[in-house]
């Protein structure tokens, strides 16, 4: 009996982990095609800094594509290191593009210092990589 519940919960796992993966994957393609769409409006929005001297939107929306191409990254290969670089990015772009105060902007420092040390000292990304090979 105790057996045919661990298979039935095994099989339970298993559908739902599938379900999962499927559903990142519609996710990942949903993103692909946001950023394919992004892309087509770069030569646009570089003829209007050109016009304007609007550089901090073009800037904006190069740091949302790179965001986007970041967060599709993570999507797929499923480590920290990703993690890491996606939350770097978002942290980057708050400081660049929004003007904030200084507090603000020391805050945005120390969160990259932190991403920085977690990311050399508290995971090792050969581990990480182990436990991706399970999967």
């Amino acid at each position: 009996m105790k057996q045919h519940l661990g298979e039935k919960a095994s099989t339970a796992q298993g559908f739902i982990f599938k379900t999962a993966m499927f559903l990142e994957l519609l996710m990942a393609l949903i993103v692909i095609v946001a950023l394919a769409i992004m892309f087509t409006r770069v030569p646009g929005d570089l003829l209007q800094l050109v016009h304007s001297g609007e550089f901090n939107q073009f800037l904006k929306m190069m740091f949302d594509l790179i965001i986007g191409i970041e967060l599709l990254k993570m999507l797929c290969r499923h480590d920290l290191d990703s993690v890491v670089e996606v939350l770097l990015f978002s942290v980057a772009r708050e400081m660049i593009i929004e003007h904030m105060p200084i507090y603000f902007t020391l805050v945005g420092i120390i969160a990259i210092a932190i991403l920085f040390l977690i990311r050399k000292y508290l995971f090792v990304s050969a581990l990480d990589k182990e436990d991706n090979e399970y999967l």
